[in-house]
């Protein structure tokens, strides 16, 4: 009797072992998702998550805390206006439903800086935007793309889970190294991949990840422009095949949390 329990028990628990296999599907069931990462928090922002919910997408905004409500003069030269930061205490209610990320406290190149300055950086930013946001930051993105060994080291041991590069790798791959996760495509070259993405299909989990400065929309370029960016948002939403999640939900379903 006691033999035939052990036998029983051993298959029950090889049975879920094999049952449990590698994740095949997002939670909404489906194998392509999309993430857009915007960096800055400009007061661009504003239109740009109005954007969003509109078509009820979800962004990821990289934030520079000790920026806020600051001067931006010399975004007159793209735009021909100059720009501004959000302020602080807009920052829960803007971007209500949309995840508050890391982008350093004062926006330096990581690239080769003194350790203790990028250790200030990233436990600044992260205390006051968790603080604003009423719980942790996990994401993080490069300030002006810079970044290296050394810095990727740091930035996982300030507790982010993921930090975007400005590297765009022109597929749909998931992120092998989440600590230099490669996006996509940056907005202005994303139409031609979005309409691939649409059509693709693939039992394999995907990603497509857009990233940007909404500031850049004020250029009133060809594909710099504010109805070039309804039009991409509203050619990539409302697909019951795609999962949309911001970076850091989406490095916490890869990794099983």
């Amino acid at each position: 009797m006691k033999s035939l329990l052990i036998a029983i028990l051993m298959a029950a628990t090889f049975t879920c072992a094999a049952s449990k296999g590698p994740v095949k599907s997002y939670p909404n069931g489906a194998t392509k998702a999309v993430i857009f990462s915007y960096d800055d928090g400009v007061t661009q922002d504003r239109k740009l998550v109005a954007l969003f919910n509109k078509y009820q997408v979800v962004g990821t905004f990289n934030l520079n805390s000790g920026l806020f409500a600051k001067k931006l003069p010399w975004m007159k030269t793209f735009t021909g206006k100059e720009g501004e930061y959000i302020k602080q205490s807009e920052v829960k209610a803007l971007y209500k439903g949309h995840e508050i990320a890391s982008h350093s406290y004062s926006h330096p190149g990581f690239a080769g800086l003194d350790t203790t300055e990028i250790k200030l950086q990233l436990a600044r930013d992260k205390q006051i935007l968790s603080a604003i946001k009423g719980s942790p930051v996990h994401s993080f993105a490069y300030p002006l793309g810079s970044y290296d060994k050394a810095a990727m080291k740091l930035v996982k041991q300030a507790g982010f889970t993921n930090a975007r590069t400005v590297n765009n790798t022109l597929n749909f791959k998931l992120p092998t190294n989440t600590m230099a996760w490669n996006p996509t495509v940056h907005h202005s070259n994303a139409m031609p991949l979005i309409e691939q993405y649409i059509a693709l299909k693939s039992n394999e989990l995907t990603v497509m990840m857009i990233w940007g400065h909404s500031w850049e929309f004020d250029k009133n370029a060809v594909n710099n422009n504010w109805d070039y960016a309804e039009q991409l948002i509203q050619t990539l939403s409302n697909k019951d095949d795609i999962w949309y999640v911001s970076a850091g939900e989406f490095i916490a379903f890869l990794e099983g949390k």
